[in-house]
């Protein structure tokens, strides 16, 4: 196949697909010119150039996703990124050895060997820091910042030995145009059940120093912070609470109370979506008049949240502890309040794996042309396992297709143990069981690819798709390139 390699400052290889022009990014700074070297030294290879220096390499298979592993010799927590300054924030912990003069690190980490490091300081340590500190082993928690271009440790902040950090943000408070790092930090006693005491800090990166620009104590963990609308809103235990920034100083504007533990947090104009230990979803309005937070509407199911997001206004996903994902609606047309103020579960699928995190986004580059599947609010989410995935909205009539498609594909595949694909891929909590709806197996509809010419005739036959504005009978060609498709969005 032949291709054509893009110099420019986001080197680029365009290739055909389908008789489509696809665009694959290749992971090298900005080049300046190139030709192709091909000698017994350097066999199928490229020549590079830029202002300050000449590579010669050869390009892997296509792909769209590059991965580059950065050890860092510890646990990380939460990573924000900061636009201005060109940096990475990240929270981390770990593991030191006590002994009669201090602590010893287990192993050299990005922490300990950062080029710059600082430490919080204590007011006084009471007996239950000393307590904490009598153990053998002791968890440390610090905030990396980390060059965006290098993944250079720049510095390194060490929190005190009880102080566990619980989320991170970077963003821009109020008419204040600097951008802040934001960690919430809990105080941790083994002797407490729940958190009981925890901070907010406000930290700024400036000219190759981290400041702390505000602390603000609070009653628990702070699970959760997001900027919203030019204000600080943060889960902390059982509220959730909306913080005015002024002159630079956090200041309680309103709270909400009526969660069991309010661990995520997911904003949309005036509205903030909550999800709960064991209370599901809840959705707030902000009341900018009033200056309150305002429950509208909340799913009453029982589900033990891992992560939540916004799919559109009246629409938000989640997933819970049984390795569920499932959607709820709000139904903005109900004619009396009790219907308003229930968030009815529309949609249900077992994924298998514990997600913990959503984030609206793409992995990969969209470009204009090259694909003809309408697609919307897409939505990564990633999960213990180290697997990250995408959750999309399909057309209507596309995704009843792709439905039949699927149903179709179960019964040419056998799965492993010939377990049924209905009953793996049915929501089942402790609770109740329902079967999967709303959702299309993407994993199963890909590998439509890997079958035998025989197996996609057999797949296709009574399969109809519109062409020209007519139905007609599909043809596997038809479904490869559709499912071919499928694949470029991820």
């Amino acid at each position: 196949m032949t291709n054509v390699y893009a110099c420019s400052d986001r080197p680029t290889v365009i290739y055909s697909s389908n008789h489509k022009l696809v665009f694959s990014n290749v992971n090298l700074k900005e080049v300046n010119y190139m030709c192709p070297l091909n000698s017994q030294g350097y066999p199928d290879s490229l020549a590079l150039a830029n202002d300050t220096s000449l590579m010669i390499g050869t390009i892997d298979e296509i792909q769209k996703l590059h991965i580059r592993t950065i050890p860092l010799g510890e646990s990380p927590a939460r990573i924000a990124y900061q636009e201005s300054t060109q940096t990475f924030a990240v929270t981390t912990m770990r593991t030191e050895i006590k002994d009669g003069s201090g602590s010893t690190p287990v192993r050299p980490s990005a922490s300990t060997t950062a080029l710059s490091t600082s430490s919080s300081t204590a007011k006084m340590i009471t007996s239950r820091d000393e307590s904490n500190m009598m153990e053998d082993e002791v968890d440390l928690h610090s905030l990396l910042i980390i060059d965006q271009h290098t993944f250079e440790v720049l510095h390194a902040h060490h929190f005190l030995p009880n102080e566990f950090t619980t989320s991170l943000i970077s963003c821009t408070l109020g008419n204040d145009s600097t951008a802040y790092y934001i960690v919430g930090l809990t105080m941790v006693y083994p002797e407490d059940p729940e958190p009981k005491i925890g901070k907010i800090i406000v930290f700024q990166w400036s000219d190759g120093k981290l400041v702390q620009i505000a602390a603000k104590e609070i009653k628990g963990a702070a699970y959760s912070l997001v900027e919203f609308n030019g204000k600080l809103l943060a889960s902390v235990n059982s509220y959730v609470a909306l913080y005015n920034w002024i002159d630079h100083e956090l200041r309680m504007e309103c709270s909400h109370i009526n969660n069991v533990i309010a661990l995520y947090l997911k904003t949309k104009g005036d509205f903030v979506l909550v999800g709960d230990l064991l209370r599901s979803i809840t959705l707030l309005a902000y009341k900018s008049m009033e200056g309150c937070l305002e429950e509208i509407a909340r799913d009453y199911n029982p589900n033990w949240m891992s992560a939540i997001e916004i799919l559109d206004d009246d629409t938000f996903l989640g997933s819970e502890n049984s390795y569920n994902l499932f959607t709820c609606q709000k139904d903005s047309a109900a004619t009396t309040d009790d219907e308003r103020q229930h968030l009815q579960e529309e949609s249900f699928f077992h994924l298998g794996e514990f997600i913990n995190v959503f984030k609206k986004g793409s992995l990969v580059m969209q470009n204009i042309g090259e694909s003809t599947i309408n697609t919307q609010g897409n939505v990564l989410f990633g999960t213990i396992n180290g697997t990250i995935g995408l959750v999309t909205r399909l057309p209507e009539e596309f995704f009843k297709f792709l439905l039949e498609v699927q149903n179709k594909l179960t019964k040419v595949i056998k799965s492993v143990g010939r377990i049924d694909h209905s009953f793996w891929r049915a929501f089942d909590t402790e609770r109740k069981t329902e079967p999967s709806n709303g959702f299309i197996d993407g994993d199963l509809i890909e590998s439509f690819l890997d079958l035998s010419t025989d197996k996609m005739e057999e797949v296709v036959k009574g399969l109809q798709i519109e062409d020209g504005g007519m139905k007609r009978d599909a043809t596997s060609n038809d479904l490869i390139k559709i499912v071919e498709e499928l694949t470029r969005i991820h």
